[in-house]
């Protein structure tokens, strides 16, 4: 006969194994059974299941033995029928120690007949998470030791993620509570996250939400968690980890660029007489430009010949406007501002327009003719074309371009070009154009104006290789008289 302590391998059970309402549910990868510590502070509720014919008296008493692990740890008796809501021994906690306990019930019918049920495991774990290295203390690859700001959370999908280090014994059902606090150990609760069985083996990641960082203000803030298992236990609070916090949207300020040398003003005035080097502009101290943003000095018009376009380094706040670039805006209005590309918006400072001042006719060179700078041009002593000369210019360079024409009094050609559109040289630059006798004016031309009456002489200059040209002569006026 089978001892009544002793289920034997093979078996056939008479009676479904006895129940532990407290139990926990089974989870995939988590233990079977698994028995809150918070039901193992009083005695447990083993419930059993009454076999099919049951009549006791009180001459043939019916009984139930509850044991654990071989052990008798408690028991039941009734002389009258039980009633479903009485099936049940209490069994005092003490006898639920760590690990994993069998157990199963032993039955004594009226009729003395002994019945045997299946067996119950139930899984006890009274051990508490042990928290990985530096005292379990998180960590934020992706802040480092950086501030974490708003512009962070923006380019982080608005959170902030944190790693737990690796602890033992990490199983599906253990739940990391997550705290985010203004002063040490409030333990300000954020959010919980279960672990699954999908988690287990892998980097233990969670997200601060950028929401609730920002509702909890800005300062030092302290991050920190507990680990606590299935059945209840919980590990030590671990060890919080400081962050200055600078959350709160930034109004974007992009104040307009500064120019030391030609003052405050919203619009200034560029005199090119006066002007002797390149450009010095600077992005305000004011202006809001975050790390890793690209951002660029922009100059006149994009696409234009004299516009200038310069990205920028992380830190910089200074650029140099090339005095070419400056110089071919003569006449005009040129837009001076700077551009900042975030989160793939392009922003735009505010603007500064600078008026580029031409240089007066009167501090420009006038072109002579045959030598002469004024007075009676005798045609009918010319034996050849007389040679157009035109000393130069501040400012004067390759970039530009040059027209020069004749007008006189004709019934034929009033007017004749010495030059259309002409290109400089570096020839030109460093002798003034004509220098080497190359342009003239025909005879032929002067032969036919009439006599005592002026011919002028009028130049134009392009100071951004022809693209625009001044309305009026920009040089002074040659005037001589046809004799």
């Amino acid at each position: 006969m089978q001892d009544t302590n002793d289920i034997r391998a093979g078996f056939v059970a008479d009676d479904p194994a006895p129940v532990a309402p407290a139990a926990l549910p089974d989870i995939p990868g988590g233990e079977p059974n698994l028995m809150p510590i918070s039901a193992l502070t009083s005695p447990v509720r083993i419930e059993f299941t009454l076999w099919p014919i049951s009549v006791p008296t009180p001459d043939d008493e019916e009984s139930i033995e509850i044991y654990c692990n071989g052990n008798k740890v408690g028991e039941k008796a009734w002389t009258q029928p039980l009633p479903e809501s009485e099936r049940f021994v209490n069994i005092p906690s003490t006898h639920f120690t760590q690990g994993r306990l069998q157990f199963h019930c032993v039955g004594h019918v009226y009729n003395q007949t002994v019945r045997y049920s299946e067996v119950l495991t139930l899984t006890v774990d009274k051990t508490s998470p042990s928290l990985g290295v530096g005292n379990g203390r998180l960590q934020f690859p992706e802040l480092g030791d950086n501030d974490l700001t708003d512009y962070f959370l923006s380019t982080h999908d608005d959170r902030l993620q944190a790693l737990v280090p690796d602890y033992v014994d990490a199983a599906p059902g253990d739940v990391i509570i997550h705290y985010w606090d203004s002063k040490l150990f409030e333990n300000n609760e954020v959010d919980r996250w279960v672990l699954t069985r999908d988690d287990i083996g892998k980097p233990l990641q969670f997200s601060y939400p950028g929401d609730v960082i920002r509702e909890r203000g800005d300062g030092v803030r302290y991050a920190q968690y507990v680990i606590e298992d299935r059945a209840g236990n919980a590990s030590q609070v671990a060890q919080p980890l400081d962050l200055n916090v600078a959350a709160q949207p930034v109004p974007r300020v992009l104040p307009a660029l500064e120019t030391p040398s030609l003052g405050t003003l919203p619009s200034v005035d560029l005199d090119l007489r006066t002007f002797d080097k390149a450009l010095d502009v600077s992005i305000p101290q004011a202006a809001v430009i975050h790390p890793g943003e690209d951002f660029e000095l922009v100059w006149g018009e994009e696409g234009s010949f004299a516009s200038w376009t310069q990205p920028g380094r992380e830190g910089q706040r200074d650029f140099v406007v090339p005095m070419r670039n400056v110089v071919a805006m003569s006449g005009k209005v040129a837009q001076l501002y700077y551009r900042v590309i975030s989160l793939g918006t392009t922003l735009k400072s505010a603007v500064r327009e600078v008026k580029v001042m031409p240089i007066a006719v009167a501090h420009m060179p006038t072109p002579q003719a045959n030598g002469q700078s004024g007075g009676d041009l005798d045609v009918g002593a010319l034996t050849s074309a007389p040679a157009v000369t035109l000393e130069g210019w501040k400012h004067m360079g390759v970039d530009q371009r040059v027209s020069i024409q004749a007008s006189g009094v004709s019934a034929g050609q009033p007017n004749y070009p010495v030059l259309t559109n002409y290109k400089l040289t570096t020839t030109d630059v460093a002798e003034g154009i004509g220098s080497r006798g190359n342009v003239t004016i025909p005879l032929s031309y002067l032969r036919q104006l009439e006599e005592d009456t002026p011919m002028d002489v009028t130049v134009k200059i392009s100071y951004d290789d022809g693209a625009t040209w001044p309305l009026l002569p920009n040089c002074g006026m040659l005037s001589l008289t046809i004799r």
